[in-house]
């Protein structure tokens, strides 16, 4: 298993940290956490002999300290992941350590933590704090955890967040024997970076957000390495391999979720320099849920987002049903389509979890990839090719069960 890989900054960093909640006298004391044990099928072998089944295990403990005063809280949360068919699936990653006070207006967070920013369902624009463990679900949403200061002020006209973030954090991709991948492997030990500082270069982030009545709006402003790395194709011996990127870049995003009776109206925007040309993106639609359908207590809701990104000729939307039980164990279960008019493409997902007594909870996530072109070895036009082209093969069910500690 490869560790953390942490540069001198992050662990002087970490030792301030550590230094700070030992000169504060904590009472209450918890010892909470979690283990997961993931099985993926997939319903053909990979494009290169992967196998159908893979199978993994993920522990995730976590301290938390509250002071006697109730205004300083500790929280430590590592991260254990072994996967038993890609070592690029494995990961020892710090989730949490993090310090947090709070004052009369004000709260600051001090340590590695996730804060996530967005209000849209299937892509999420404007989430650019953390980095992507992409290796860890198709969705997109698990993160990797992100050394930071983050200054939050409460004033009557919203909430100012100000972030200063120690580094940055690369992405994962899937390894030789890992299954989502494209035909070429993605060197990840070998990233290229505008900066000269590289990973060890300090970005800074603002957000403001503020309700209107039924109405959210938050702006904000990012300044750092991207954490969205172009993919360089590169010669390695007779075959390619493909160099993460990591261009500095500026992004200002805006996010709006309005409310009326059982509808939400959500948008995501941004705009991005430092890739290229300048371009923008956007995701919008709304959620109608219907509450207590047929004299049950069963809510159906009814999910319609539609995309856009100037870097792609032509974007999916999405229609989705989420069913929520509202049941004792919390079930849920949203079914939905990423269709694309241009390209004929309509992929089908599902999503779903269930408590089982109180201490475990069972997890699904299904994708079939249906209408691109389908890749054979590596005959693959990297430049032509549509991103969803080399999934046509990897169609597949996981299932999560999470025993909460």
């Amino acid at each position: 298993m490869e560790p953390l890989r942490l540069n001198k900054s992050v662990k002087a960093y970490i030792f301030l940290i550590l230094v700070a909640f030992s000169t504060t006298t904590y009472g209450e004391i918890e010892l909470l956490g979690e283990l997961s044990i993931e099985i993926r099928n997939f319903q053909d072998e990979g494009l290169f002999g992967q196998k159908k089944g893979h199978s993994s295990y993920t522990f995730s403990p976590e301290l938390y300290f509250e002071s006697e005063g109730g205004k300083d809280f500790f929280s430590i949360k590592p991260k254990f992941r072994e996967d038993a068919e890609d070592n690029e699936r494995n990961l020892e990653d710090l989730q949490e350590l993090q310090w947090t006070h709070v004052g009369e207006n004000y709260e600051t967070k001090i340590g590695i933590r996730k804060d996530f920013w967005g209000v849209t369902e299937t892509a999420h624009r404007v989430d650019i704090i953390n980095q992507t463990d992409a290796v860890e679900s198709f969705d997109g949403e698990d993160k990797l955890g992100q050394p930071m200061i983050n200054l939050s002020l409460e004033r009557d006209w919203g909430v100012l967040d100000l972030y200063a973030l120690i580094g940055s954090r690369e992405r994962t991709y899937a390894g030789k024997n890992g299954r989502l991948r494209m035909p070429f492997i993605v060197d990840t030990h070998n990233p290229i970076y505008e900066s000269s500082e590289e990973e060890n270069k300090i970005d800074f982030a603002i957000r403001w957000n503020h309700y209107y009545g039924d109405l959210e709006l938050a702006i904000s402003h990012f300044s750092g390495n991207t954490r969205e790395p172009l993919l360089i194709p590169a010669q390695d011996g007779n075959s390619i391999k493909l160099l993460p990127r990591y261009d500095i870049i500026d992004q200002t995003g805006l996010e709006a979720l309005y409310i009326i009776e059982g509808w939400a109206l959500k948008l995501e925007t941004i705009t991005r320099s430092g890739q290229g040309d300048r371009f923008t993106a956007l995701t919008t639609g709304f959620e109608y849920t219907q509450t207590g359908i047929f004299e049950t207590t069963l809510d159906l809701g009814w999910i319609i987002e539609l995309n856009h990104d100037d870097r792609e000729e032509h974007s999916p939307h999405a229609i989705g049903t989420r069913f929520s039980f509202n049941d004792i164990d919390d079930s849920q279960l949203l079914l939905g389509v990423l269709w694309n008019e241009s390209t004929g493409e309509t992929n089908v997902f599902i999503e779903g979890s269930k408590r089982i007594g109180a201490r475990s909870k069972l997890s699904i996530e299904g994708f079939v990839f249906n209408g691109g072109k389908k890749v054979k070895g590596n005959n693959f036009d990297f430049n032509k090719a549509n991103p969803l082209d080399f999934l046509q093969e990897e169609d597949f069910l996981r299932m999560e069960l999470t025993i909460f500690l």
